[in-house]
């Protein structure tokens, strides 16, 4: 009896699966290295949502990628309530309406993390900047 019910369950999900798939569709970019990923981020389109792996040692020293003048400022912590952790985020700059904003989360020990990022004026309005 139970089985009747799955049928129609799963056709109905497998009609609405390519639409939500399609509503959320973002490039995946792979950057093996600083320069690469300087070059794809300056230079990709963002008009939607972005992939980017990247090596972990992107983000060793902090600092910033400038594009043409438009500066992207990079930060990592390690939050003390999530030891072995980190918190990855670029921010975009002041000047770039549609620059990414992106963050990521990964183990201390990775080598490649993904960053996700989103054109800042794509983002929800009650999104706080640091």
């Amino acid at each position: 009896m139970r089985h009747r019910f799955a049928l129609p369950a799963l056709a109905t999900l497998s009609l609405l699966l390519p639409s939500i798939v399609q509503a959320t569709e973002v490039g995946l970019v792979r950057a093996p290295s600083a320069d690469a990923f300087k070059a794809a981020l300056c230079h990709v389109d963002r008009s939607g949502g972005q992939i980017f792996v990247v090596p972990l040692s992107v983000f060793e020293d902090g600092g910033s990628i400038d594009c043409d003048g438009s500066v992207y400022s990079m930060r990592i912590a390690e939050p003390a309530d999530d030891p072995g952790h980190v918190v990855l985020n670029i921010d975009p700059p002041s000047d770039l309406a549609d620059g990414f904003d992106c963050d990521a989360k990964a183990d201390i020990g990775l080598a490649e993390v993904a960053l996700n990022c989103l054109p800042a004026n794509a983002e929800a309005a009650d999104h706080r900047k640091q």
